[in-house]
């Protein structure tokens, strides 16, 4: 008896899907992450996510130099791809595209000192009055990678990866000043960065200061 294709096969059937196709097979590829973590098998979980990282830095690699070749070549195909949305998941998920959060910035010309070393810097990304409750944003800049999160009235900076691995943390849910990743369902307290299943690991987190008329600063080099 022949077997009946998984739902998954059924969608790799055909060339193209639609937008709904896409975001279920989006949609279930999160949720089969997420079971990992519900394996009994210690061993075969580290395996399966260092393999995913591998995907990752693979695809993370090829995608930015693929990104850099269209925009310097053919410039007004961004505007498309940033329509597409199949195209916009999967650049947004390595940060190929712009931040989420638009303020203009502007930097002093000299950020280091004689001696190489990096002045603290406080850095404007955003007004929080403009910002979404439970809601993460992207971010990238001064060659940090990073998310602002506001949750029960707080924003909070952290680095825009999971733990010490390469998955981009955008895409995560937020519930109650609570980060869960989007990858393996680990959960990381927004006010230290904490996992609340493993204290050894943590987020990085960033200073973050709000000015009266709402401006969010990120500290850097502090």
């Amino acid at each position: 008896m022949r077997r009946q294709p998984s739902s998954s096969l059924k969608f790799m059937e055909s060339i193209f899907l639609s937008d709904t196709e896409y975001e279920q097979l989006a949609s279930q590829t999160e949720q089969l992450i997420t079971q990992l973590d519900e394996l009994p098998y210690p061993k075969v979980k580290e395996d399966v996510h260092e393999l995913l990282q591998n995907f990752d830095v693979l695809h993370r690699e090829a995608l930015t130099r693929l990104f850099k070749e269209i925009i310097i070549n053919y410039p007004e195909l961004q505007t498309k791809m940033e329509s597409d949305k199949a195209v916009n998941l999967l650049f947004s998920l390595y940060d190929l595209f712009r931040s989420d959060i638009h303020t203009p910035i502007s930097f002093k010309e000299e950020v280091h000192g004689g001696n190489g070393t990096k002045f603290p810097l406080w850095l404007p990304v955003g007004n929080t009055n403009e910002l979404k409750e439970n809601t993460a944003y992207k971010y990238a800049g001064e060659g940090e990678n990073i998310l602002i999160c506001k949750s029960e009235g707080m924003v909070h900076a952290v680095r825009n990866s999971c733990g010490q691995s390469v998955l981009p943390l955008d895409g995560c849910a937020i519930e109650k000043g609570y980060l869960i990743c989007p990858w393996h369902g680990c959960v990381y307290r927004l006010s230290d960065g904490m996992m609340e299943t493993n204290p050894g690991l943590s987020l990085k987190k960033y200073p973050v200061t709000i000015d009266e008329d709402g401006t969010i600063k990120i500290g850097l080099n502090m």
